[in-house]
């Protein structure tokens, strides 16, 4: 089933680190190669890693066919994109010049619009639109929330991870409220899931808490996977490569259901602000009957 228009997916988390450029990616190869679908992935972060990682570091002319040339010169989307390594996968590239973004947009009447006005007439070119963005609360993560259907919010299975998140959940509801009334929360994602006590009670953990919160947890987890850091070296996405079983398994299963949420226009409740106040504050105090476990003999703190 082909979505009516494009769905666009914003990526984001304000903490570094944490996979979100690798779930990017990763779906964005699945969704193109093994399902078919016609995607664009814009790259707004100045590292320019899903530039890298989609294969087309070399493919762009770097005056013309960048994500700077088109905001500040306000081109069209089809005017800057160039076709990836893979099929049905298009990239609008990231450069450093992006770094200038924030003082050269971020007092601008037209900062929250860059996107919409990048975008018109994409939805009715693709499929999905993914949105790899810096982590940072910043001018290119606030217009790219504005323009978005949905934001997912990649993170790892441990307390450090959830550092920031009231705080960026909290920017993307403001979006909703003053600019994009369509915007949705698709959930949270895990990855570099480990099989050991620590991440079983973790995820268990904010499973509950997210759930109270209104907030999905994204299943299944990405089993932690040396394909990730492979497919880096070699400038590719890990499920791209035959020795990525595990990775490949679990990112083909997130993104069948994240397809049959954003297809079937699932509806998301808001997030509860207060309540993810909550689920932080816990975490700092670390309660005792939530993140204490047993291994063995030795019990083990999670914080």
């Amino acid at each position: 089933m082909r979505p009516s228009k494009a769905q666009i997916i914003t990526f984001a988390n304000i903490k570094g680190g944490v996979g979100k450029t690798t779930a990017v990616t990763n779906i964005a190869y699945l969704l193109g190669v093994e399902f078919g679908k016609k995607v664009l992935v814009i790259d707004a972060d100045d590292q320019g890693n899903a530039t890298k990682a989609l294969g087309v570091r070399d493919r762009f002319d770097r005056r013309e066919e960048t994500l700077w040339a088109a905001l500040s010169r306000k081109l069209s989307f089809d005017q800057v994109m160039v076709e990836s390594a893979f099929a049905n996968i298009w990239v609008i590239s990231s450069t450093k010049e992006l770094k200038n973004a924030q003082t050269e947009f971020g007092r601008s009447a037209r900062g929250l619009k860059l996107f919409k006005h990048l975008l018109k007439g994409a939805t009715n070119q693709f499929d999905y639109i993914l949105i790899d963005t810096k982590p940072q609360v910043n001018i290119l993560l606030q217009a790219a929330l504005a323009a978005s259907h949905w934001y997912l919010i990649p993170s790892f299975p441990e307390p450090d991870s959830y550092d920031g998140f009231l705080d960026l959940v909290s920017e993307c509801e403001e979006i909703c409220d003053e600019e994009n009334d369509q915007l949705k929360c698709l959930g949270v994602m895990l990855s570099c899931v480990k099989k050991i006590p620590a991440h079983e009670s973790y995820i268990k953990f904010i499973g509950k808490h997210l759930k109270q919160a209104r907030v999905q947890l994204l299943k299944p987890g990405i089993r932690v996977s040396n394909a990730v850091a492979t497919g880096s070296l070699h400038s590719c996405p890990a499920v791209s490569l035959a020795s990525a079983h595990s990775v490949k398994e679990d990112y083909r299963k997130l993104t069948k259901s994240l397809m049959k949420a954003v297809e079937a226009g699932a509806k998301a409740p808001r997030p509860d602000l207060p309540r993810l106040g909550v689920v932080k504050d816990n975490l700092a105090q670390g309660h005792e009957e939530d993140l204490l476990i047993e291994d063995g003999i030795q019990e083990i703190n999670l914080l």
